[in-house]
């Protein structure tokens, strides 16, 4: 696999937000094993998977440039 040069503050910004969306999706998961309302478990659960989603990005970025992604997911 080819990898790309990624500068320093790329990498410390990408960094980052992937600690700011496991921060949100470790809160929507908490909320919504708190909550017995099915329109609010529908919501918080869409937010669980798109920041799952998008931790997964950022990891997959910070692989692509040779470095290891730091999500604990």
């Amino acid at each position: 696999m080819h990898h790309w040069r990624m500068t320093e503050m790329e990498k410390l910004h990408i960094m980052e937000q992937l600690k700011a969306e496991e921060l949100c999706a470790r809160k929507s998961q908490f909320y919504l094993n708190q909550t017995r309302d099915p329109a609010v478990q529908s919501l918080l659960q869409q937010c669980v998977d798109k920041g799952q989603r998008h931790i997964s990005t950022l990891n997959n970025l910070l692989q692509d440039a040779g470095l290891s992604g730091m999500a604990q997911h």
